[in-house]
């Protein structure tokens, strides 16, 4: 990983659209010197004109604290999105996840992969 959102975006697109990170990383990629409340704003706001969205939703102070790194426009967006703004739409993205054509697409991996 390296130390600009151009190249956590890089990162984010190579781990598959998902990208796990800690806060102190962002924390260094912003130049910022402490995680507080308008820092953390700041990383948010930045990582979405970049592209990208985040897990947690509200991004944690501690530095050692995991987030979750995703590229907007995608289907891992669409599902977040659900999650954290139902409505009918939603509703359908959840009900594809969990629908019959998921489970055997997963059925056929475990085949595959021997589970």
């Amino acid at each position: 990983m390296g130390n600009s959102y151009e190249e956590l975006r890089a990162a984010v697109t190579a781990d598959g659209g998902l990208h796990v990170i800690t806060m102190g990383v962002l924390r260094d990629i912003q130049g910022a010197g402490r995680l507080g409340s308008r820092v953390l704003g700041a990383i948010s706001g930045q990582l979405s004109s970049h592209g990208m969205g985040h897990l947690p939703k509200e991004l944690p102070a501690s530095q050692d604290s995991p987030v979750r790194i995703y590229l907007l426009g995608t289907p891992i967006a669409e599902i977040v999105d659900a999650v954290h703004n139902p409505s009918l739409k939603g509703d359908e993205t959840l009900r594809g996840v969990g629908g019959s054509e998921a489970r055997a697409q997963l059925q056929k991996i475990r085949e595959i992969v021997g589970g």
